[in-house]
């Protein structure tokens, strides 16, 4: 068995990757300054002898050296993730992404014991049509894209330059429980939270914007499949799969029985119109989807309808 570092490992995504290395059998330091994550994600794990939560940042660089002490795998999901945000705070956004992602680097790079996989997007490819694999251009149109652009490169040159042990991971869009609802929460959660409280849903735009939405499970599946990846490499995680957000929003209103009714707004600034996966080649390391759009919706709406929508992990 092996020691993991999670980095924003009370996050979303996070949080659920920690539960399933704890599940396999490893050691897991989750490290979170809750700029994204929440306490409630990984409060389940505080009585397992295997797991450890420390409080801080990735741009603490001292706490970096001590809470990476015997481990074997990073796992870097700590990140500024909002385009809307970014937009806002483009300074910050480009600080957390990528002097964070720099700090992890120059430890992997000196304790060569050490690899480590880091959560990237697939906003990097920003508009182009049909499948974007890892070979396609990169054309970031917002600042949270070009920050992930930024931490890419610098990982691949840490490989060229030092031999670092690293590879990146890039996300399509994910959803499942624990994802944010309000603020600058995920479409599909503010879409499910909105039509279990018979309220309309939003749309930006024309609503024919399309994204290719993996069911949480499967992107921890491709977590763990990266760590065969060889150093250096890019690989995508997604279904391969675009659907609208017309149809996302229609999906919702009836797998809920939402009485709910869609509403289109004016568009957002730095939008992409379409993200399409290639996942030829992680499917070359052994990755699988286990769940269809549908499949994946049904069982995270079936979830958030038991929950409290006020007080996240609170049961009725």
């Amino acid at each position: 068995m092996a020691k993991y570092l999670v980095t924003g490992g009370a996050g979303f995504i996070g949080s659920h990757l920690c539960e399933k290395l704890i599940e396999l059998g490893h050691e897991v330091v989750c490290l979170d300054n809750f700029y994204n994550g929440n306490l409630n994600n990984i409060r389940g794990l505080f009585n397992n002898e295997r797991f450890l939560f420390i409080e801080g940042s990735v741009l603490d660089v001292p706490l970096l050296t001590e809470v990476t002490r015997g481990v074997d795998h990073i796992f870097h999901l700590a990140a500024q993730i909002h385009v809307e945000k970014s937009i806002i705070r483009p300074t910050e956004t480009l600080e957390i992404n990528l002097m964070g992602t720099k700090n992890l680097l120059d430890i992997c790079k000196v304790n060569r014991g050490i690899s480590m996989t880091i959560a990237s997007s697939a906003e990097v490819y920003g508009e182009a049509p049909g499948k974007h694999s890892e070979t396609s251009p990169v054309k970031p149109q917002s600042p949270y894209a070009a920050s992930k652009v930024s931490a890419e490169s610098l990982c691949v040159s840490y490989f060229y330059t030092y031999g670092t042990d690293v590879r990146v991971v890039r996300n399509f869009n994910t959803f499942g429980p624990r994802q944010k609802s309000s603020g600058y929460g995920s479409v599909i959660a503010i879409f499910t939270k909105r039509a279990l409280e018979g309220k309309p849903l939003i749309v930006y735009g024309d609503g024919e914007q399309t994204r290719d939405y993996q069911y949480v499970e499967d992107v921890i599946n491709g977590y763990l499949v990266s760590e065969k990846v060889p150093k250096g490499q890019i690989v995508n995680t997604g279904v391969g799969e675009d659907h609208t957000i017309n149809k996302i929003a229609n999906l919702v209103i009836s797998i809920s029985k939402s009485p709910s009714t869609v509403e289109h707004v004016d568009p957002r600034p730095g939008e992409v119109r379409k993200l399409l996966s290639d996942v030829t080649k992680i499917k070359q390391y052994g990755h699988v989807n286990s769940y269809t759009l549908e499949q994946g919706l049904e069982k995270y709406i079936s979830w958030v309808s038991k929950y409290d929508l006020d007080s996240l992990g609170v049961m009725k």
